[in-house]
């Protein structure tokens, strides 16, 4: 939520699930920002996606145990992914795949919603983080047999990461990119710095549009985790 006094131009659109928007500081830099962003996102999506056959993340998947080439894009997000694992002692483990099927979360999330019921099989636990094998000097990644690696924890940060710095880096300009709650601030930011809105009682489906923002946050670097389980914004 800019200041009105500052000229920033924003777009968004929908991407991974959720919604992608990004602001610029300079109106004439928004055309090619978010032709850089919307390829990231394409890229990630084909890398990590857990819901396309064509991704790499399905290659590894079903690789049942044996060694997989990756792309270098893929083994910074499995490396990030792993990073995040250890760092918080397995609270956040990427091979909560087969959890997340038995919960039900086996389909886009937009489809998977529309299907709520009793499970069809009981919990189980993630396969391990620490079982994960991958050799970023050959682009190799070996995951054991029956284990499946979800990246949704951190991918779409990673690529808010990513598109911010190649916006900046190729039009100079102070740049934020949002997806679905996940920020990432890169340039010189607006004279006041970058607002950004706080809801705490939007509905699920609200739009972004249509949220009142209770509290403010103004950030000048870095990057910002506004999600919640409170609501998920989408396009409608």
């Amino acid at each position: 939520m800019p200041s009105e006094a500052t000229t920033i131009a924003a777009r968004t659109f929908p991407a991974l699930g959720t919604f992608a928007t990004v602001l610029v500081a300079e109106p004439d830099a928004l055309a090619p920002a978010h032709d850089l962003l919307a390829a990231e996102l394409d890229a990630v999506d084909l890398a990590c996606s857990r819901f396309r056959a064509d991704s790499e993340l399905c290659r590894v998947n079903h690789a049942r145990g044996r060694p997989v080439p990756v792309s270098p894009l893929f083994a910074e997000a499995l490396a990030v992914a792993l990073d995040a694992a250890e760092l918080t002692d397995g609270d956040v483990d990427p091979t909560c795949g087969q959890s997340l099927v038995r919960l039900g979360y086996d389909r886009d999330f937009i489809q998977g919603r529309r299907h709520t019921g009793p499970l069809r099989q009981p919990p189980m636990p993630a396969g391990g983080w620490r079982r994960v094998r991958l050799d970023l000097k050959r682009l190799e990644v070996r995951v054991p047999a029956g284990v499946w690696l979800d990246l949704g924890a951190t991918a779409k940060a990673l690529a808010a990461d990513r598109a911010a710095s190649a916006i900046q880096a190729t039009t100079g300009c102070g740049v934020l990119v949002n997806l679905g709650g996940d920020l990432r601030v890169a340039g010189d930011p607006p004279e006041e710095g970058w607002r950004v809105g706080i809801a705490d009682d939007a509905g699920f489906d609200a739009s972004t549009a249509s949220i009142e923002p209770r509290q403010v946050v103004m950030i000048n670097d870095g990057g910002l985790a506004t999600s919640s389980i409170l609501g998920r914004a989408s396009l409608g």
